[in-house]
Formats: structure tokens, C-alpha cells, sequence
């Protein structure tokens, strides 16, 4: 598979988009892996999740931005300005004396790794092969799998060693190891491409909505109030807006076309639960399971070692079957393991049992991602590469981001409906022996967390819906999105 995505010249390519890929996973697990110790250090548990979302939320409009500048401007250039600006924000996130100096930090930090993760997908459909990129996509998969072995690894020495902090840290030689990589062999501005205006007023309006969108996932009543106002007002300004200017940042067609749809909603609903059950798993482990920090952060590798794995079979399979069909597959995979998942966390299984349903449930979630996302870049021009794949990229994220809110939210209400101080997780978090925890306290995490899993895995169960309309579809034309 190496030889022949490295044929042509190649090589250099490749290792650039590994490279880069290698950054943003890195970034979401050791993020992920850190909570527990995050929370311990600077407190404001009820923040604690957004640590993750604040950060996916600035990178799913960072994403939608930077599809347009990539097909204006060329992929290399919006890579270089990209990887300077994530160094500069991972110094700024690592120095954070407090929670919400960390989140804005976190915010600034997104839009450049939003801007890198369009570059990636978007160089995938300009410099690879049609018939190569489903192998394109199972590397970059497998990159996730190493470093959801290796994250966590680093993650729990750095914490045992020189704490949080330097999780982050780590973000600085790995982004200068990509910057060198793909300086000069990221693609640089296709043939065909036309300089498009900066769509300032859809880039805020679509901002405004995914905050408030992000805002609907909390357990605070008014917030949520306030937030579906707002959608009520900015969606059908955004819709008016674009359909009067000639270059929106997401063209609405890109979203809904039968084409895509369906694509679209499958990989949704299974990043949406299996993502966001697994972003909360290292804070159940530290805190109901009593395990140590080094444990908890490797927590995460599970899914993410099932998620790589799949991909790789996604892509052999592809050989043979149609991607609709193996997309449906991979929604079959998923949609038990989702639900066995709660009932494993709810019924305090052997962690060995935690840990298998969590790899089945990232074996579906890599099986439908990586055949989508070959799939949609198959119907689209070159010259329309980079906004269709950062509209891609924005609903993925949107989704993780939402999945892990809601189970976040869930998780935290129940803790504060039963114990009326969610700040309680705190003292679970310390190292000090001599805290007397309550076991109401530990119930109320658990049953939340398992809660919050149900809830998601009836988002999975979706995917299999527009999977099938995705299969009873697949013989229509695949001409350029409008």
C-alpha cells in the first residue's frame, strides 16, 4: 500500500499528510487524556468538557473557512500559515494559568487545526488517485491507530512526570516535523481554481450557529432557551444569505444533495456517539474505577486502535464492494456495540469488558468515516476539493463536538441533580488520601455516564437509516456538486 501511494514522486507527500494528521490526533486524545488532571489542577469541573468542545467548535469553522481560501490560494500556503499560528497557540495553551484563560487559549488553538485538517483531506483529492484514495484514507487511519497507542503513552508520562502542561507542549516539535515535511509539497494552487472573495458574513453567521447549536447540548435550562432564539433568527439569515451571494462559505447543496446527504448524516451519527462516549471514559476510569492518571489516558486507545483497524479493512474491502455497502457495514458494526457500550458502563462490568465494547464500537466508527470520506471526494471536481471537504470536515466535527457536549452534559447534570455540587468531582480527582469520597457521589457518575452512552446510541442506531438510503441510491450520477 506504501509502494503505491508513494509511486509518481509521491513520498515526500506523503509523509507531510501523515505528519499533519499525526498533529490533530494527537491533539484531540492527549486533550481527551488530560481531563482528569486538568480538572484536578485548575478546578471549574462544570467547564471541564469544553476543554474538548471549545476547541472542536473553533475547528469546524476554521474548517468551513479555509475550504474556500484552499481552492483560492492553494492548500501550501493556508498549511504554512496554519502551522505557525497552531505552534504559537500550543505555547499559549500549555502556559494557561486558569480554566478560562485554557479555553480561549483552546479556541485560538482550533482555528489552526482546523485550517490543517482541511489542508490534509483536501491535498488527499488533489494529489492522490482516485482509484488510490481509499488506501489514502486507511493510512491516515492507521496514523490514528499509532497514535492511539502512543498518544495516551506519551500522555500518561508527561503527566506523571512534568504534568498537563507539557501534553501540550509535545504539539510544538510534532507541527515543526510536518512544517518541514510539507513546506514546499503540499499542493499548491490548482490550475483550474478562481480567486473567491473571503465570505465574512457567512463566516460569522455559521460561528453564531454553531455555538448556539453547541449551547443547546448544556443541562442549563435559560442557555438553552437563549440558544434555539438565536438559531430561529441566524439559520434563516444564513439560508437568505446564501443563496444571494455567489461564493458562500458552505454552499448549501453540499450538505443536502442526495449526492451527499446521506454520506454526510452516516459518518455524523457515528462520530457523534462513539467520540463523544470516548472522550468522557478517561474521567469515569480515574474517578468510579479508582484508577491511576497513567491509566486513564490510556483509556482512550481502544477505540481508537478498532477505529484504525477497520479503516484499513474498509479499504481492502472497497476492492470488492461497493463503498455504500461496506459504509452500510460499518453501521451494523456500530449500532449493538453503541448500545452494549451503556449497558456495560451501567452495569459496572470488568474493564476488560469495558475496553473490548469500546474497540467494536470504534471498529464501526472507522469502517463508515474512512469509506465516506473516499466516497465523497469520488463526486466532486478538483477545483471544488477543498470546500467540499472542509463542508465534510465541518459536519464530522460539529458532530464530535455535539457528541461529546451532550455526553458531557448528561454525565455532569445527573452528578448535580443528585449531589448538588458538581464541583464534588473534584476531590474524586486529587491525589489526597485523606478525602472521604461518598459512594452517592460515584453512583451518580456512573449512572450518568451510562445514561449519557444510551443517549448517544440511539444517534448511532440513526446511521443505519441513512446508510441504507445510501446503498438504495448508489447507482445515481456523481457529477460536480452546483
Amino acid at each position: 500500500m506504501t509502494a503505491r501511494l508513494a509511486g509518481d514522486g509521491r513520498r515526500p507527500l506523503i509523509v507531510a499528510l501523515l505528519t499533519v494528521i499525526g498533529i490533530a490526533s494527537y491533539n484531540n486524545l492527549s486533550a481527551a487524556a488530560a481531563l482528569p488532571d486538568i480538572g484536578d489542577d485548575l478546578g471549574s469541573i462544570s467547564l471541564l468538557t469544553f476543554v474538548i468542545t471549545i476547541e472542536l467548535l473553533t475547528s469546524a469553522v476554521a474548517i468551513l473557512a479555509a475550504g474556500p481560501v484552499v481552492d483560492s490560494f492553494g492548500a501550501r500556503r493556508v498549511f504554512r500559515v496554519a502551522a505557525i499560528g497552531f505552534i504559537v497557540a500550543s505555547i499559549a495553551v500549555a502556559a494557561s494559568p486558569t480554566m478560562p484563560a485554557l479555553l480561549g487559549a483552546r479556541a485560538v488553538q482550533g482555528i489552526f487545526a482546523g485550517a490543517i485538517m482541511t489542508v490534509g483531506v483536501a491535498s488527499i483529492g488533489l494529489a492522490i488517485p482516485e482509484v488510490l484514495r481509499p488506501r489514502a484514507f486507511a493510512m491516515t487511519s492507521a496514523v490514528w491507530g499509532v497514535m492511539g497507542v502512543a498518544g495516551p503513552a506519551i500522555a500518561a508520562v508527561l503527566v506523571a512526570t512534568v504534568g498537563w502542561r507539557g501534553i501540550f507542549l509535545v504539539n510544538i516539535p510534532v507541527t515543526a516535523v510536518a512544517a518541514v515535511a510539507g513546506w514546499n509539497r503540499i499542493p499548491d494552487r490548482h490550475a483550474a481554481a478562481t480567486h473567491q472573495r473571503a465570505d465574512r458574513r457567512g463566516i460569522a453567521l455559521v460561528a453564531v450557529i454553531t455555538t448556539a447549536a453547541l449551547a443547546c447540548a448544556s443541562y442549563q435550562l435559560v442557555m438553552i432557551a437563549v440558544a434555539l432564539a438565536i438559531l430561529l433568527v441566524t439559520v434563516p439569515l444564513y439560508l437568505r444569505w446564501s443563496r444571494r451571494t455567489p461564493d458562500p462559505v458552505v454552499r448549501i447543496p453540499h450538505l443536502i444533495d442526495s449526492r451527499y446527504r446521506s454520506v454526510h448524516l452516516t459518518s455524523m451519527a457515528v462520530l457523534a456517539g462513539g467520540v463523544g462516549a470516548n472522550s468522557l471514559l478517561p474521567l469515569y476510569l480515574r474517578t468510579v474505577r479508582g484508577q491511576s492518571n497513567s491509566v486513564a489516558a490510556f483509556g482512550v486507545l481502544f477505540l481508537t486502535v478498532g477505529w484504525s483497524m477497520s479503516a484499513w479493512v474498509s479499504s481492502k474491502l472497497q476492492d470488492r464492494y461497493k463503498a455504500e455497502w461496506v459504509s452500510l457495514l460499518g453501521a451494523v458494526i456500530a449500532t449493538p456495540a453503541a448500545i452494549i457500550t451503556a449497558i456495560t458502563i451501567w452495569a459496572d462490568a470488568p474493564l476488560g469488558a469495558v475496553y473490548a465494547v469500546f474497540f467494536w464500537l470504534g471498529a464501526g466508527v472507522g469502517m463508515v468515516t474512512s469509506t465516506g470520506a473516499a466516497l465523497l471526494q469520488s463526486r466532486t471536481r478538483a477545483d471544488e476539493m477543498g470546500r467540499l471537504s472542509g463542508a465534510h470536515q465541518f459536519l464530522r466535527t460539529l458532530s464530535i463536538t455535539f457528541g461529546i457536549a451532550i455526553v458531557g452534559a448528561i454525565t455532569l447534570a445527573v452528578v448535580d441533580s443528585r449531589t448538588g455540587n458538581v464541583e464534588l468531582v473534584r476531590d474524586l480527582l486529587s491525589d489526597d488520601d485523606g478525602v472521604v469520597i461518598s459512594a452517592d457521589v460515584l453512583r451518580s457518575i456512573s449512572d450518568g455516564f451510562a445514561i449519557a452512552i444510551g443517549v448517544t446510541s440511539v444517534v448511532v442506531a440513526g446511521s443505519l437509516l441513512s446508510a441504507l438510503h445510501l446503498v438504495r441510491r448508489r447507482g445515481q450520477g456523481v457529477a460536480s456538486a452546483p
